[in-house]
């Protein structure tokens, strides 16, 4: 029994009451169209729906075995045999000589040996574009075909799998252009990094909470790299002593050079070492770190260092997202680079303010002369006895205050200290080409009345006479059941000087 006749009841039911209406539309309209343009059609759909295609005439049994694309995802876990069967007579029936898309998300388990013969019957070596898999549950290493690691096709290559990545001696990519790895563990060093140099044409590179445990020292350099994107995930206890600390011993020395690179991120906990070099073409990046809660003052220290030396090799950029761990690098935000080119800047994070006063914020301020917007995404503060001080604390004032700095965006207002106004009270006095103040409440605690009145005593601060204020706060409905969003607006000042009323819309 073949794989169409193996679902062809299934289909049958689904498809009983409009299968004849169906056939006579497709003969009115697509019948006379080449097999190709057929297969083509074919391919954009599901491969279960590709399959579904062999029931509508005789002409199309055979059609969706030469489509270009296989999507193959498991479903529930008492489906697996099924699944599993249908996989064999798939592989058995399908013409792979034409696939160049294939995707496979499944559970490995015992069945090791199974998904190696998929991998070696599905991918065509001479045909293959694009290749996705996510493999879970594995208890027992994967054998990719040799051929894979030299396929001149391959463009895009997507592997997410928690386990060690068995790469062969030669590793060849002429064309690879995207790759994407998520939770891989790297073998060793010997193969790691021909690995990576067996990639020159990278234009977009993905490490997601890749293991570097046997890993000692590796360089990603590749002259057509434009986007590099790195995420170690906290909550992986495997390169952590049992003391709770960084296991320096384990860390690996990751250099990344990449002379035509555009966009960089970094989100993690520094627990590898990372040098940037050659990155000047950066013009756009993030610099996050995953704070542990056993993290002590050396800790923090240790990862301000570390971002220090990435903001070091990102003079150049335009956009720049980072936290503020750098302000436990002490002396050495005396050595920050000046940001010439740096247009929006994001600080902080989504979960607690960041102190305007705060010293590595204000050398960032103070070192980016033509920044047009800031973005505060956990909110911002100023402390009393910074607010009476101000002029001493925050002296000099960064020049972009005076000449670019042009929006403010406040995302994480809490409305539970007068810190808070006391920052926007600053922000509206000081910078005097400001043009838009954004404050965007999430607590949904907060009720509409405290916006308000917040809101009406930020509308009689001092500001640059074009400058807009705008609140927006999410509310619980009345009946609790679920969130509306408000708006608040106060318009600008008009040549009288007096402040204009407080409009409100929910």
């Amino acid at each position: 029994m073949d794989i169409n006749s193996s679902m062809s009841n299934e289909i049958q039911e689904e498809h009983h009451e409009g299968e004849g209406e169906g056939v006579e539309e497709s003969d009115t309209k697509i019948c006379d169209l080449p097999d190709e343009l057929l297969q083509l059609i074919i391919s954009s759909l599901s491969t279960k729906d590709a399959f579904r295609t062999s029931i509508l005439s005789k002409r199309w049994v055979d059609l969706w075995k030469k489509i270009s694309k296989i999507q193959l995802e498991e479903g529930e876990p008492e489906k697996r045999e099924q699944f599993l069967d249908f996989v064999w007579r798939l592989l058995l029936d399908f013409d792979c000589s034409n696939l160049k898309k294939f995707s496979l998300s499944c559970e490995v388990g015992e069945d090791a040996p199974q998904i190696n013969q998929w991998l070696h019957g599905f991918i065509n070596p001479t045909k293959i574009e694009e290749l996705n898999l996510d493999l879970k549950g594995i208890e027992e290493p994967l054998v990719f075909p040799d051929y894979l690691f030299t396929c001149g096709t391959l463009t895009e290559f997507q592997l997410c799998m928690k386990h060690i990545f068995q790469i062969p001696s030669r590793v060849h990519f002429d064309g690879l252009k995207n790759l994407i790895l998520e939770n891989i563990i790297f073998p060793d060093s010997s193969t790691t990094q021909p690995f990576f140099d067996g990639c020159p044409c990278l234009e977009e590179l993905d490490l997601l909470n890749c293991s570097w445990l046997n890993v000692k020292h590796v360089c990603i350099s590749s002259p057509l790299l434009q986007k590099l994107i790195i995420s170690e995930g906290a909550g992986d206890d495997d390169d952590e002593d049992d003391l709770g600390g960084p296991n320096v011993s384990n860390c690996c020395n990751i250099v990344i050079s990449g002379t035509n690179l555009k966009s960089f991120s970094y989100d993690g906990d520094f627990r590898n070492v990372y040098s940037l070099y050659s990155s000047s073409s950066v013009i756009d990046a993030v610099v996050k770190v995953q704070a542990h809660e056993w993290w002590n003052e050396g800790c923090y220290r240790d990862v301000g260092y570390s971002a220090f030396s990435f903001l070091k090799g990102l003079s150049n950029v335009e956009k720049l997202h980072i936290c503020d761990a750098i302000n436990d690098t002490g002396t050495l935000l005396g050595h920050l680079p000046l940001f010439r080119n740096l247009a929006e800047l994001s600080v902080g994070d989504h979960v607690s303010p960041i102190e305007l006063s705060c010293e590595a914020l204000l050398t960032v301020l103070r070192n980016s002369p033509c920044l047009q917007v800031v973005d505060f995404l956990g909110g911002v503060s100023l402390p009393k006895d910074a607010s009476n001080n101000s002029y001493k604390i925050l002296d000099p004032l960064p020049t972009c205050f005076r000449e670019h700095l042009k929006k403010v965006n406040i995302y994480g207002f809490h409305g539970s200290s007068v810190e808070e106004v006391l920052a926007m009270k600053f922000l509206l006095r000081e910078a005097s080409v400001l043009e838009k103040l954004y404050v965007f409440s999430p607590a949904t605690y907060l009720p509409y009345e405290r916006v308000m009145k917040v809101c009406k005593r930020v509308a009689r601060f001092p500001r640059a006479r074009r400058c807009k204020i705008e609140f927006e706060s999410l509310h619980k409905n009345k009946k609790g059941n679920g969130v509306r969003r408000c708006k608040i607006e106060v318009e600008s000042l008009h040549k009288n000087k007096k402040c204009n009323g407080v409009k409100g819309k929910n």
